[in-house]
This record gives C-alpha cells, sequence and structure tokens, in this order.
C-alpha cells in the first residue's frame, strides 16, 4: 500500500541527499572524461606524431585510465561514507520509531472516535498543524523528520508521544471528527446496557457526579470533562437533577459517550474514560447493536437492571407501591443479555462456548423501592458477611452473594448463569440512581460510582478500590 503524500519537508536524508550524492559522482565523471576530452582535442590539433601532440595524447590516456580510477575509488568512498552517515540516520529513525511503539504499548495508549455516527478506534489520531491548520495524517517518525517534522508552512512539529505529538489538536482519521484532551493517554470504554426506563441516563450521570465530586478528591486524582459539549450537557443534567427534574429520556440510536479525562498524581499519562449510553429500545435489535462500533474495543460493561421488570417480584409488590410511578423497564433484561452475548460472539469472532475476555458489572437499581433494601441492601449484605465468613471475606463478596440469591429466588436465575458462563468475571452491585422516585425534590444517587471504579479497577490496576 503506497504511503499518503504529507504536507511536510521530505528530511535531506531521505530524499535530497541522494540527489546530492548522484550529481557530485556525475559531476566527477563528466569533469574526468571532459579534461581527457580537452587532452585529445589538442594532441588532434597539434598531431598525434609530433612531440606536443604526443605529450597530449599520453595526457589523455592517463587520465581516461588513470582518472577513472581514481574517480571509482573517490566514488566508491564518498558513496560510503554517505552511506555510513545515511544508515546511521536510517537506523535512529527506526529506533525512535520503535520506542515511539513501545512507548504506546507500556502505557497502552490508544483512541477512539467520540462521534457517535463512527466510533472508530486508533492508534494514531490525523494532527493539525499549529500554524497553518493543515493536516497530517501519518505523523510519527519517518522520511519527513525523526523527531519533528517540518510543515511546508515552516512549523516544526512533534512525530512521537514522548516529545508532545499528544498536546496538537487531533481529529478522526476515519471521518475527521475534532477529538479534544491530550491523546497521549490510556483509553478506557464502558457501555452502560439496560432496557428502557431502567434509568442508565440518571446512573451515568450520577456516578460521574460522584467521581468528580467525592472520590476524585478523597484519592487526589483529577477528573475532569475532555469535551466543553459534554461539560454543558452534564451540568444542564446536573442541574435538572439537584431540582427534581428528571433527565429526557434517551432516543439516541448509537452509543453516545461522556468523555472523562482522568489524571492521578505523579503519572504523566492520563485516562480517557469513555462512558456509554444508548437507548434501551436498541436491544430489541440485533443490527441496531452490530453497527456500534465501541463494543468491540469495550473494557467492560455495566448492566441495570429494573427489579420491577421481574415478574415475581413486581407481583409481590404491586399492592403495596405505585409502580408505574417508578418507570417500569418494558424490556426482559434476560432477553437483553442474550441478545446482547450473540452479538458480542458475532464482534470477537467467538464460538457460543468461549468466554469473552470482558468483565461485567450487573447493578440492580431503584434501590429506594420500598422493602428492597431489607432484601439486597448494605444491612442485608452486612448480615449475610456474618452468617458466610467462609464464602465472603469482603462486604463486596456478600453484597455479591445477596443480589444473586435475590435473583435466584425471583425466577431470574437463568440471567445469572449465562452472565457467569460467558463473562470473565461477574460482580453484582445495587444503587439507587435517584435516591427516591418524588418529582420536585433533589435526587441524589446512591452507591452509584462502585460498579464504574470496579470495571476499571479490572483493566486498571493502579485505579485502586476502597477497602
Amino acid at each position: 500500500m503506497a504511503s499518503i503524500p504529507q504536507p511536510a519537508k521530505v528530511s535531506y536524508f531521505f530524499g535530497k541527499g541522494y540527489r546530492d550524492l548522484g550529481n557530485t559522482i556525475k559531476g566527477a565523471w563528466v569533469r574526468n572524461i571532459g579534461f581527457a576530452s580537452d587532452e585529445l582535442s589538442k594532441a588532434a590539433d597539434d598531431g598525434f606524431i609530433s612531440w606536443g601532440g604526443g605529450i597530449h595524447l599520453v595526457a589523455a590516456i592517463c587520465i581516461y585510465v588513470f582518472g577513472s580510477m581514481l574517480t571509482i575509488f573517490t566514488s566508491v568512498l564518498h558513496i560510503s561514507i554517505l552511506l555510513t552517515f545515511f544508515c546511521a540516520i536510517y537506523l535512529g529513525f527506526s529506533i525512535v520509531w520503535l520506542i515511539d511503539r513501545i512507548y504506546i504499548f507500556i502505557n497502552k495508549i490508544k483512541n477512539a472516535c467520540p462521534n457517535p455516527n463512527c466510533q472508530a478506534s486508533f492508534l494514531i489520531p490525523t494532527y493539525e498543524c499549529p500554524q497553518c491548520h493543515v493536516m497530517h495524517t501519518k505523523l510519527v517518525p519517518g522520511k519527513y523528520g525523526i523527531l519533528h517534522r517540518t510543515c511546508n508552512c515552516g512549523c516544526k512539529i512533534p512525530t512521537t508521544f514522548m516529545n508532545g505529538r499528544g498536546d496538537l489538536q487531533a481529529y478522526c482519521p476515519e471521518c475527521g471528527f475534532s477529538l479534544s484532551g491530550n491523546t497521549a493517554s490510556k483509553q478506557y470504554a464502558i457501555p452502560v446496557i439496560g432496557g428502557p426506563s431502567v434509568g442508565k441516563t440518571c446512573y451515568i450521570n450520577m456516578a460521574i457526579e460522584q467521581m468528580i465530586s467525592t472520590v476524585a478528591p478523597q484519592k487526589g486524582w483529577e477528573v475532569s470533562f475532555i469535551s466543553e459539549d459534554d461539560e454543558k450537557a452534564f451540568k444542564a443534567t446536573s442541574s435538572a437533577l439537584k431540582k427534581g427534574v428528571r433527565p429526557l429520556k434517551t432516543e439516541s440510536d448509537a452509543l453516545t459517550a461522556y468523555q472523562l479525562m482522568l489524571t492521578m498524581p505523579n503519572e504523566k499519562i492520563g485516562r480517557r474514560i469513555y462512558v456509554y449510553d444508548i437507548a434501551g429500545e436498541m436491544f430489541s435489535s440485533s443490527g441496531d447493536i452490530q453497527r456500534n462500533n465501541a463494543y468491540n474495543y469495550a473494557d467492560g460493561f455495566i448492566f441495570l437492571i429494573d427489579p420491577l421488570s421481574i415478574a415475581r417480584y413486581a407481583m409481590e409488590v404491586e399492592d403495596k407501591i405505585n409502580i408505574n410511578s417508578y418507570g417500569v423497564s418494558t424490556k426482559d433484561f434476560d432477553e437483553i443479555l442474550n441478545i446482547m452475548l450473540i452479538n458480542l460472539e458475532k464482534m470477537f469472532g467467538l464460538s457460543a462456548k468461549d468466554v469473552l475476555k470482558l468483565n461485567l458489572a450487573v447493578v440492580i437499581n431503584k434501590m429506594d423501592i420500598p422493602g428492597l433494601e431489607a432484601l439486597i441492601g448494605d444491612d442485608a449484605a452486612q448480615a449475610y458477611l456474618q452468617a458466610h465468613p467462609e464464602e465472603c471475606k469482603t462486604f463486596a463478596d456478600a453484597k455479591n452473594a445477596v443480589c444473586k440469591n435475590f435473583l435466584e429466588t425471583y425466577e431470574a436465575g437463568n440471567f445469572v448463569r449465562s452472565a457467569s458462563s460467558k463473562f470473565k468475571q461477574v460482580r453484582y452491585f445495587t444503587s439507587s440512581a435517584l435516591g427516591h422516585n418524588k418529582e420536585g425534590v433533589p435526587y441524589e444517587g446512591k452507591n452509584v460510582i462502585d460498579p464504574l471504579l470496579w470495571i476499571l479497577n479490572k483493566v486498571d490496576g493502579s485505579i485502586k478500590l476502597d477497602s
């Protein structure tokens, strides 16, 4: 595949250097032949058998013979010296290119397009010249420069992540969508899955709110939005939730991400965290899932369950609460899981027996439903921990157990078994994305951050969980 010409000046050692070498050798031969021809012409003018003509004839022969030998020797010497120097330059370029790739590998740097209609994954974005704003599609060490390349406008641009390439304005190489933030960062993509009205949008906003306002200060992290548009959308939704107003239902048929940058103390490489939301109706069709490329590079999933979508549990509480006030999810979560698994198997080329190398956080939401806390809340988990010390070593283990038992008890055990058989590890959590179901009263999420932190910890051990 031919390389794409770049709007930059080719390095001397990858272009003009060869032409200069060729011109130097050509010039030496032209001069040598020219001198010999001049002597031969003088011999002809004086007469080849005359004293003067004979001297010029001998001189012509000597120039042809010895001059050619000397030209050959100096040309070979010139070529050898320059090729040695060129090889050193090429070796340097190759070493820098390799070091850049090792740097990328060690720091797990990767990028993805946040455009819902693209979602392409790539290593090196397209970068914009900060001076003339022309696009450089292959900004890597090469014939245009080793550590820097010179744009046609004269601006020197870094060619590796080690010396500042990630700070340049970047764009998706597939669709041209603008990428915000430093692209020399790790990336973690986490889709949030669930049926209609399960509370995904509220959950995502509350989890991000807790990460920024509570977790980050406690751990000394810096967490910020990469995109100004995302920050504005988040602030608008967060403001509404604080007034007791629920956000509008998600209508997007494509994965849409909140983009966060997490920077930890004493670490140069940040973490781009993409938390994806999508309308629950999209899990009615396999085609709708498959066209969302972000599933291909997801680092884990958060699966939300509406307990009121469990028929037996809903029948048990329907006389005690106003079910409609909780916005019951109309889609069977077991069916959603099966549709998702079928499509993930197709995406990754797996058989029905293969296990996905991904983790799944299952969240039973709407814990503000009266009576649910007693079944699977914190007190229930603590009591289970005390009663089963050999089975459960931590509170998280106990919460995991009571949630699984709850699903088994209310005839949703097939979900538990399917999830366990297909994912690397499954952990169960409980949360209340809103804290209550009363309109006009400020909403406050409870236990919403734990699943997100657990997924992040599984792919990045430096993101520690609270003990």
